[in-house]
C-alpha cells in the first residue's frame, strides 16, 4: 500500500465530502449583526469540516485504501 497516495487521496476526499457544509448548502445561519467576515468564514470552514466528522473519516479512509491498493497493483503488475 502507497501511504504517499493513501493521504492524498484521503485528504482530497476529504474536503470534497465537506465542500456542501463549508460552502452552506443545506443549512442556514442567521449571523448576529455585528459578525465580522473572518467570524462567518471561520464558522462555515469550522461547522463544514466537523459535521459528521466520522462517516466523512470512514468514507475518505476506504475510498483512500481502495486507491493505494489499486496503484501499488499497477505498479508492481508491470
Amino acid at each position: 500500500m502507497n501511504l504517499k497516495a493513501f493521504l492524498i487521496t484521503f485528504v482530497f476526499t476529504y474536503v470534497l465530502i465537506s465542500l456542501p457544509a463549508i460552502l452552506g448548502i443545506g443549512k442556514v445561519i442567521d449571523w448576529v449583526p455585528g459578525a465580522t467576515l473572518f467570524q462567518k468564514v471561520k464558522g462555515y470552514l469550522v461547522d463544514g469540516l466537523f459535521n459528521n466528522f466520522l462517516m466523512k473519516v470512514v468514507v475518505a479512509s476506504l475510498i483512500g485504501v481502495v486507491v493505494s491498493l489499486i496503484i501499488s497493483k499497477r505498479r508492481y503488475s508491470k
